[in-house]
């Protein structure tokens, strides 16, 4: 299945955003650092193809960070019931279901971001006992407007109630076949099957996409 011309439209932007902000940063040559200049104009624009903004409001976004451009990191958090079910929440923001997760800080390991995200999301402590797989979001579908890599743990619960936060609407445990029946958020359609997989010990190793 092909992308669709909209979603490779948003990554052609990003990639050509950080080719030229990323060169901007390194360039000696002021003529070196012209054209980079010229292709960061070019990604704006190119962005606002597919994107509700002008180009010249996205343009100003992109000069308003001009940091070393790199993937983003996202975390999830794999928690199973004792049936099995994987622990899914309804998220506040888009109505989608997914797994706990979220972006990781500077300075924290990449675990404790799975194990911080469970708590905050949903009232469980839990502790990540295994790496499932890592995925690239231009690869899992994952139509947003930053590279993203994702790592997914399976984690144990060590206490902690569940409860509703500020970024759930709803929460429950669910078989593999019913989780795959919801509105998923972007890119889960590849992560919840691994997870279980990895639950019933069916994936060796690591998955990478």
């Amino acid at each position: 299945m092909e992308k669709d011309v909209g979603s490779r439209v948003v990554e052609i932007a990003d990639e050509l955003r950080a080719v030229g902000v990323n060169g901007l940063h390194w360039g000696e040559s002021e003529y070196d650092k012209a054209r980079y200049d010229k292709v960061v104009s070019l990604a704006a624009e190119l962005l606002s193809r597919s994107d509700t903004r002008g180009a010249e409001e996205i343009e100003r976004v992109f000069r308003g960070d001009l940091s070393i451009r790199s993937p983003m990191v996202g975390v999830d958090a794999a928690v199973f019931d004792a049936e099995g079910r994987l622990l899914l929440v309804q998220r506040s923001d888009n109505a989608r279901w997914c797994m706990p997760g979220g972006l990781a800080d500077v300075g924290e390991p990449p675990s404790h971001v799975a194990e911080r995200e469970a708590w905050e999301e949903t009232g469980l402590r839990v502790e990540a006992r295994r790496l499932v797989g890592v995925y690239d979001s231009h690869i899992t579908w994952s139509p947003d407007a930053v590279h993203l890599y994702h790592l997914l743990f399976i984690c144990e619960q060590t206490g902690g109630e569940l409860a509703l936060t500020n970024e759930t609407l709803t929460y429950g445990y669910f078989t593999e076949e019913e989780a795959m029946a919801l509105p998923l958020h972007r890119g889960h359609g590849y992560r919840i099957p691994d997870a279980f997989k990895a639950h019933r010990g069916e994936l060796e190793g690591c998955r990478f996409h």
